[in-house]
């Protein structure tokens, strides 16, 4: 099959080449233009017929990869969030544990200091003007142990942080007894 469409488009295009418009009126000649034009648009549907279904297998790869990447994305989403809510709670741990570390006496009474610290450290390096949910992030790092409360009368509390190099035994302690 592929020798007769080459043989073809071989013969087609002699044809043009060779063609002779003068003799137009015999019957031989609009025989031969007749058979010329069918095997030009034969070749020419064959040729779009080609690319459309090229094409179209091309939209079903797509639409497939699409539909699996459709199928997983329900417990990839939620998976996704998690971990960046994950993240995000341990990067407020993070920094109000060094807003804690940075007060100079060691000693903070009220976890809204923490946060109004946490707010004025991001605006002052970033330029970022953000409202941080800093009890989360205090609740973390009490259960951890990075950070004490101790009661001083009433609804208030005194925070005391953890040093450095405490806080590093805690949390390779912690980490090890998950690994066990």
């Amino acid at each position: 099959m592929l020798y007769a469409w080459t043989q073809l488009r071989y013969w087609t295009f002699a044809y043009f080449i060779n063609y002779k418009f003068e003799i137009l009126s015999s019957p031989s000649a609009i025989f031969l233009d007749v058979v010329a034009i069918t095997a030009l648009i034969i070749y020419v549907t064959r040729v779009a017929l080609g690319y459309k279904q090229t094409w179209d297998r091309y939209q079903l790869l797509v639409n497939k990869t699409l539909y699996e990447k459709t199928l997983a994305s329900g417990f990839g989403s939620v998976h996704f969030l998690l971990d960046a809510s994950e993240q995000q709670q341990y990067k407020e741990a993070i920094l109000a544990y060094a807003i804690l570390l940075k007060d100079t006496n060691g000693q903070v009474t009220c976890h809204r200091n923490v946060g109004d610290d946490c707010e004025r450290f991001l605006y002052d390096v970033f330029k970022v003007k953000v409202e941080m949910p800093v009890e989360e992030a205090m609740n973390t790092l009490v259960r951890l142990g990075l950070v004490t409360e101790t009661p001083i009368g009433g609804r208030r509390t005194r925070l005391q942080v953890v040093p450095c190099e405490k806080a590093h035994e805690i949390l390779k302690e912690r980490w090890n007894s998950l690994l066990c």
